[in-house]
């Protein structure tokens, strides 16, 4: 049997913070063996103790200590022709990366980006604002337009590599956009998760990030989706992972060390969204939901920011008012602004109980700072 040849193809991975691990992407282009070595430990992307060749993102989860620890990691694949009997493998490709873990306690910097809406390269160019001193690089929805094909799909695993190189740690949040197309359903596939969710807790150094998801931004019935969605079910669970947390605060934002508490997500749920162009309210949706959300997070957790998108604009806002009609009582950020061959992101600096704020675009541009106290 003759079988048809793939070429090797350029290793970029992003590492990926969900949970308490690590979740290395690597997005392939033909069928592979993959595996990621960590001082000595290999690690599989399988099902099931049968090893995925056919996927186009591998994802390998690693414990966040012993890749801090180790500070560089492998990856590894062979291209597999499966058979019944007898698969054939051509020789092995591997590259080794080093990585810079985000384990202080001060002094952090981020860079944010949002609602890029598939301008690859102003969000990459923008994104390495800090150049090669980003503690952490976060995603946060709509980096695509839509996800109806693989290449939209894989586009924020393409720009997290462009921008980190594989050795900085990276969160990668979905928005409203990634939900619609072909490959919305299976977007598990592409992007991090933690127990099988778009939400989660972090712990990275100082830092404890919360990163919420609120899926669409219309209700599942809603002409535009067909009744291919079901968040309302989402978020009621995601109401009771809010309690949990609150149930187990000595283990998450009362840990030890914890000096910074950051709530993430694309769309702002304080936010009473309206569109004044048709008229219409179809956007406020989840009334009782997210104003929980916002009580929980007001009474209980008690962030010291928050980071959001969705509503194509940059700025800081401290009070109840514009953009924060429920009420949310920490400082908000919206932190991501498309233009015509560009993109506004934020670059973020945590520094002796004070975040600095200042809005770049893909020539380094950026806004006058604005420092807060968050403490």
């Amino acid at each position: 049997m003759r079988f048809k040849k793939y070429k090797a193809f350029e290793i970029r991975p992003a590492v990926c913070a969900a949970g308490k691990n690590y979740i290395i992407c690597v997005p392939v282009s033909a069928p592979v063996l993959m595996s990621v070595f960590v001082n000595g430990t290999e690690f599989t992307n399988d099902s099931c103790g049968v090893r995925i060749s056919s996927c186009h993102v591998q994802k390998f989860t690693v414990p966040m200590p012993l890749l801090d620890k180790a500070g560089e990691y492998t990856v590894q694949y062979e291209i597999i022709y499966r058979e019944a009997y007898c698969s054939k493998k051509e020789a092995p490709v591997s590259r080794t990366f080093r990585f810079v873990p985000l384990t202080k306690a001060d002094g952090i910097r981020i860079y944010h980006l949002s609602d890029v809406h598939g301008r690859k390269m102003p969000a990459s160019s923008a994104g390495a604002y800090f150049g090669g001193e980003t503690d952490l690089l976060i995603l946060n929805g709509d980096i695509s337009s839509s996800t109806q094909t693989v290449k939209e799909s894989e586009l924020p695993l393409d720009i997290a590599y462009r921008i980190t190189k594989g050795e900085r740690p990276c969160v990668i949040t979905r928005g409203n956009h990634d939900l619609r197309g072909k490959c919305a359903e299976r977007l598990g596939e592409f992007y991090p998760l933690d127990n099988g969710r778009f939400y989660y807790t972090v712990r990275l150094g100082g830092l404890w990030l919360l990163v919420l998801d609120c899926g669409e931004d219309k209700e599942d019935g809603h002409r535009e989706y067909a009744g291919t969605v079901a968040f309302h079910p989402y978020r009621v669970s995601e109401t009771e992972f809010l309690r949990r947390i609150v149930s187990e605060a000595q283990k998450e934002y009362l840990d030890e060390g914890v000096k910074y508490k950051i709530v993430l997500s694309h769309i702002p749920f304080m936010h009473t969204d309206y569109d004044p162009v048709r008229g219409v309210h179809e956007f406020d949706i989840e009334k009782d939901t997210y104003a929980e959300w916002v009580r929980i997070l007001n009474t209980q957790i008690l962030p010291d920011l928050g980071l959001f998108g969705h509503v194509h604009q940059t700025g800081v806002f401290l009070s109840p008012g514009k953009y924060n009609e429920k009420g949310f009582a920490s400082p908000m950020i919206l932190g991501g602004k498309p233009q015509e061959n560009n993109v506004v992101g934020t670059a973020l600096t945590l520094s002796g109980g004070k975040v600095t704020v200042l809005f770049t675009d893909k020539n380094k541009k950026a806004s006058e700072p604005q420092t807060l106290n968050i403490e």
